[in-house]
């Protein structure tokens, strides 16, 4: 199975590395776990029957003061772990954005570009942004999103409205979009970009309140029913935790507590993350 929604903020050993990562934990990402050693990341995937997590950072340094972890920290723990697949962030407003993806993807060997809008202060719908989907797109990488509500403060709900994305999704057809936290709580309009537009992914971090399994069960009976991802979303659909948010192994208890089909949840949980990474996929044992 994969993650394909993780944030690497709580790790002691960076934290004993680099002067200002706790102070990004803290203040920029709004955590207050303890820190963790790294192993303790390696036996969350364990227990919940992980064998592979996306690492996400955010490159919002120009509008929080620091970023959520760098892109060269990301590439340091993937070079620690062949479980580790990073993604890359960059200020899209910046003018040499896109020649920075391009560096993270081939000189890094980042599989993603990571966006939040609302961490990063822009417009998902702003023409500017625009050079760095076109990169993403000739690149050959999925981009994921941040979409929904945000926890940082100071940010509006409106920058996370999924129907802000799209233009971006017309304009780049042969670019993956995948919509964070399912868009919620414009859960509807995230459904209907998947189900309009092939090149949209949901993934499943949506937790906001409750327990994960009460939250789903809400989530996807009240506001939604299930039959539209066993039906029409199955190959649109990746697992993400949000973890350290979140225990793995709580949001993957959820998602199995949907009485989804076996079928659809190999693709939930694996195979829809193996197609949008370029992984190979294995067989089932």
């Amino acid at each position: 199975m994969i993650d394909f929604h993780t944030h690497p903020v709580l790790i002691r050993e960076f934290a004993e590395k680099y002067p200002d990562y706790t102070r990004m934990a803290r203040e920029v990402f709004q955590i207050g776990n303890n820190l963790q050693p790294l192993e303790t990341f390696f036996l969350q995937m364990d227990v919940a029957g992980i064998e592979k997590a996306v690492l996400l950072p955010i490159a919002c340094a120009r509008a929080r003061g620091l970023a959520v972890s760098s892109n060269e920290q990301v590439a340091e723990l993937c070079g620690m772990s062949k479980r580790f697949i990073g993604f890359a962030s960059v200020d899209p407003l910046h003018p040499g954005a896109a020649r920075e993806l391009e560096s993270a993807v081939k000189g890094m060997g980042l599989k993603g570009l990571k966006l939040d809008a609302a961490l990063q202060d822009f417009d998902l719908n702003d023409s500017k942004v625009f050079a760095v989907y076109e990169a993403a797109s000739a690149l050959g990488i999925p981009a994921l999103i941040h979409t929904g509500m945000s926890w940082a403060p100071g940010t509006p709900l409106a920058q996370g409205q999924p129907l802000l994305l799209e233009p971006a999704i017309r304009r780049f057809p042969k670019l993956n979009f995948v919509l964070a936290h399912w868009g919620w709580p414009w859960v509807w309009d995230a459904n209907a970009l998947a189900l309009k537009y092939p090149n949209v992914y949901l993934d499943t971090s949506c937790f906001y309140y409750d327990g994960p399994t009460e939250f789903f069960q809400f989530h996807f009976s009240q506001q939604m029913p299930i039959t539209i991802v066993e039906r029409s979303l199955r190959n649109q659909v990746v697992f993400g935790s949000n973890y350290p948010r979140v225990e793995i192994k709580n949001m993957v208890k959820a998602i199995k507590s949907l009485g989804l089909t076996e079928a659809c949840l190999q693709k939930i949980l694996r195979t829809n993350a193996e197609k949008l990474l370029g992984i190979e996929t294995q067989p089932t044992r």
